[in-house]
């Protein structure tokens, strides 16, 4: 993913003869000015067509009546708070479809994903079936299987045991999110996210990207800044004439991502596993 963004850049810095590159990742584009609070929230998220309603019997219990079939719609996601290890978000306007069996739920919640050590995540809904009182369903307190802000959790509300309803919901945002960076001779600084609780920002060399085939492992130089709460961070000093440098930025959780990566179709390899196996990573 990054190697076709990097020589697509070095070929515009050679023509333009420039001694700085900045080369971002799909989730992050250059801007002119910083912007310390980007109005992000409310995210409207869709449903997969992967997601689906079961209804009947789950183990241990025996009995002939089992439902199920795809579910339609979505929801938005706003950010609340921070609960450490967790982050916390509202999610509202839940309206999902089951066509099939005639049911329309609504309803609304809240969400928890960890983003230090081992991943954990909890969906917790209200939902009212065509109309009727609310009900209570629980993710519990699962592991986060897909990176964020893709959602893959299954909720019931009692925990898939003997006669119960249960979704297994496949989610993600209906529009893009972009992080603004911004380089200059003197610092790096990017948007700051409400919902990311840190930041690291690296860089490195262009031209050992070439030689080596596009190696993150072996371009990168320094980190510029580990696990920071704000912007901006102190830049690296002008490259030798003939030289460029690439920068990236990555959140360590929200809705911006825990990844240098690209989400772009075209590309190769990851960013993410290269980088942190430098001697130059931020710790």
């Amino acid at each position: 993913m990054c190697r076709s963004r990097l020589s697509d850049a070095w070929r515009r810095a050679a023509r333009a003869v420039l001694t700085l590159v900045v080369l971002l990742p799909a989730s992050v584009l250059l801007v002119r000015a910083q912007s310390a609070a980007p109005t992000v929230f409310p995210i409207p998220f869709l449903l997969s067509p992967d997601s689906r309603y079961e209804e009947g019997c789950f183990g241990p219990c025996e009995c002939p009546i089992f439902f199920a079939d795809g579910v339609k719609g979505g929801f938005t996601l706003s950010f609340s708070s921070f609960e450490p290890p967790f982050i916390v978000y509202d999610v509202q306007d839940i309206l999902w479809s089951v066509p099939a069996l005639s049911k329309t739920f609504t309803g609304s919640g809240r969400y928890l994903i960890g983003w230090k050590g081992t991943a954990q995540q909890q969906l917790q809904v209200d939902l009212s079936e065509n109309g009727a009182a609310p009900a209570r369903f629980d993710s519990g307190l699962v592991p986060v299987t897909v990176p964020f802000p893709l959602i893959d959790v299954a909720i019931s509300e009692h925990a898939f045991v003997c006669y119960d309803k249960g979704f297994f919901l496949k989610a993600s945002p209906g529009r893009p999110v972009k992080m603004g960076v911004q380089v200059d001779p003197s610092e790096v600084s990017w948007d700051l996210f409400p919902d990311s609780p840190a930041y690291d920002a690296v860089f490195g060399s262009v031209s050992v990207l070439r030689q080596t085939g596009g190696d993150f492992t072996a371009a990168t130089a320094a980190c510029l800044a580990s696990d920071v709460a704000s912007s901006p961070a102190g830049g690296a000093a002008d490259p030798p004439v003939g030289e460029a440098f690439w920068y990236l930025v990555r959140g360590y959780g929200g809705v911006a991502g825990s990844t240098y990566d690209t989400d772009a179709a075209a590309g190769a390899g990851t960013c993410d596993a290269q980088i942190n196996a430098s001697t130059s990573a931020c710790p």
